[in-house]
This record gives C-alpha cells, sequence and structure tokens, in this order.
C-alpha cells in the first residue's frame, strides 16, 4: 500500500508504480557506475576523468522539470 505522498509523488512524476521503480533503477545503476568510476580516478588519476560529473549532469538534465 502507497502512501499519501508516494501516490502524490508519482502523480507528479506522471508514471506509475513499476516505470517510476524501473527509473529510480536505472539512475540508482548509473550513479553505481560513477562512483566505481571515481574510486579507479583515485588509484590512476589518468582515467575517467569527467565521467562522475558528466553523468551526473547527464542525470540531472534528463530529470529538470
Amino acid at each position: 500500500m502507497l502512501s499519501k505522498e508516494c501516490k502524490l509523488h508519482l502523480e507528479e512524476a506522471n508514471m506509475g508504480r513499476w516505470a517510476h521503480f524501473k527509473h529510480a533503477c536505472s539512475i540508482s545503476w548509473r550513479l553505481e557506475k560513477a562512483a566505481w568510476a571515481v574510486f579507479l580516478h583515485a588509484l590512476a588519476p589518468r582515467y575517467f576523468k569527467t565521467y562522475a560529473s558528466d553523468t551526473c549532469d547527464a542525470i540531472a538534465k534528463e530529470n529538470k522539470k
């Protein structure tokens, strides 16, 4: 059972429960990859110089209202 706040959020996002779940999991996976890229960058700074910030910027642009 979803709370009123959850239902309101889904309405505002114009998504059903499973579409929202899929969207959120997709963002989570992209951020996880970015986190690993930052870790690898810490070990070898010549790799993944802007991957994490580029990923965050892309996610933010895609989700602007």
